[in-house]
């Protein structure tokens, strides 16, 4: 659900997100977690805080159990925190709160920009406590120089990816409807102009209608797509941007009796969006990789704990997985839905 933003990827980096690697089990539980195997970092002890995003969403769970796993193999500790909304306001005295407990290591998943946390961060950085930041780009935090890396999703190449197997389903011709969630968000417009300019540039017999707006409103949505539904009787497929909107257009779909009749293609792994999934009733998905995110961040921070600050790239931006119904029950996709379980 978090629509945060590519860059090439590092060898180190690609091999951390390489779908083979998607296999790592989970290797702890619980609001806090400590390791018992894997490769270990000496007698030190090291405590790795993890300022999550919100602790509502499926998305920051996955992260959480990424950074969990991958903490394990360090017999390093996770302590994680987040404001019960996705709220800057709220992450700021929580961030304030992990300087004061001298922590080994913070994971930002900032809800705001450089200029809400530049001060924190700067803190962080004089105390001698790296900083890696995830789900947000170094754009996004206007450059500062007191974190290590940011490991992000580009959206422009998720919209993109979509766009692709949009002209792969509909054989090239159609005509698609767009559902969006917001036109002065600029996440939300790269989740519909990588998509546009993929398709106009690549399937020239695919009509695209205008795209309509819900606002993160799922009876919006559902309104929205059956007013397309009823309105273009040769609609081909409807897009959705996020989670919100898959779901909103996948009740107008069903209510009219047109699920797989009229294809949906949607960004996220949320689990109602995999359900459907599993169901034939959504035809694909594009996932960011949430777990391994958490998988990467751990890796970064204590490459800065033990010396070895070299290997760190500074930014990374996992690609996407496509989903289908004929790959989701894959083993080598079963890090990639977002989990709705709390670790």
């Amino acid at each position: 659900m978090p629509k945060r933003r590519l860059t090439a990827m590092p060898k180190r980096t690609l091999a951390a997100f390489a779908v083979t690697a998607l296999a790592i089990g989970l290797a702890a539980c619980g609001s806090s977690g400590s390791s018992s195997s894997g490769s270990g970092s000496g007698s030190k002890s090291y405590t790795i805080a993890l300022l999550n995003g919100d602790n509502a969403d499926p998305y920051f769970y996955s992260v959480w159990k990424g950074a969990l796993a991958e903490a394990a193999k360090y017999h390093a500790k996770i302590t994680e925190q987040a404001p019960p909304t996705f709220d800057y306001t709220s992450q700021v005295p929580l961030f304030q709160d992990m300087l004061a407990k001298h922590v080994s290591a913070i994971i930002l998943s900032a809800d705001g920009t450089g200029d809400t946390f530049n001060g924190p961060l700067a803190q962080a950085k004089k105390a001698g406590i790296p900083v890696v930041i995830v789900n947000e780009t170094e754009g996004d935090m206007n450059n500062t120089p007191y974190s290590l890396s940011f490991i992000t999703s580009s959206n422009t190449a998720l919209s993109a990816q979509a766009g692709k197997e949009a002209c792969a389903l509909l054989n090239g011709k159609g005509q698609v409807g767009i559902l969006n969630s917001s036109v002065t968000v600029i996440s939300d417009l790269q989740r519909v102009t990588g998509f546009q300019s993929y398709v106009k540039a690549n399937c020239p017999g695919l009509s695209l209608l205008p795209q309509q707006v819900s606002g993160d409103d799922v009876s919006k949505a559902d309104s929205l797509a059956t007013d397309l539904i009823e309105s273009h009787p040769n609609l081909s497929m409807i897009y959705a941007v996020d989670d919100f909107n898959a779901v909103g257009v996948l009740t107008a779909l069903k209510d009219a009796h047109k699920a797989g009749k009229i294809k949906e293609v949607a960004i996220d792994a949320e689990p109602a969006e995999i359900a459907a999934l599993k169901a034939g009733d959504i035809q694909a998905l594009v996932a960011q990789q949430p777990y391994n995110v958490g998988v990467t961040a751990v890796q970064d921070v204590m490459d800065a704990l033990t010396g070895h600050s070299s290997k760190i790239v500074r930014s990374v931006s996992p690609p996407g997985i496509l989903l289908t119904p004929s790959n989701i029950n894959d083993p080598q996709y079963k890090d990639v839905p977002y989990d709705p379980t709390i670790p």
